[in-house]
């Protein structure tokens, strides 16, 4: 892997981190934490080109348009669905699709073991966790 990949990874990684941090902690991801991770991800793909631009523009948009019903039938919320938009700007296309996989096959392994193990059966599920978890497992891990 080159040194690139890994940085935008590891930038990734920590923004990834201090959402799940904020959804811990807080119950919500704050539009101050959600835009500068957009912002970077962008960037990083403009400088690539302006095609990567345009493909890291259209991830978000596409995410967007995947994640609008769930948001609406009330699956995720407002921040989930703009911290996954913001995943986007750094993933590919099939990365993309697959962290959106990955991370609704985690919350729903989530919420299993809440319904097996829990007494308090109407626990939300902090969704920055399994989009951490669905980015990993969909761009191969730590390395």
């Amino acid at each position: 892997m080159r040194k690139e990949q890994i940085f935008i990874r590891a930038i990734l990684y920590a923004f990834l981190a201090g959402a799940v941090f904020q959804d811990l902690t807080r119950d919500k991801i704050y539009n101050l934490w959600i835009l500068p991770g957009l912002a970077t991800g962008l960037i990083m793909s403009a400088t690539k080109g302006a095609a990567s631009l345009g493909n890291a523009f259209l991830a978000v948009l596409i995410a967007f348009l995947v994640l609008l019903p769930v948001y609406l039938l009330k699956g995720i919320a407002a921040g989930d669905v703009k911290l996954i938009m913001a995943t986007a700007s750094f993933l590919s296309f099939q990365e993309l699709y697959s962290c959106i996989l990955y991370s609704f096959l985690v919350a729903g392994a989530i919420s299993l073991l809440i319904i097996i193990f829990k007494k308090n059966k109407h626990k939300t599920i902090h969704f920055a966790v399994p989009v951490m978890a669905g980015a990993m497992i969909a761009i191969g891990g730590f390395v």
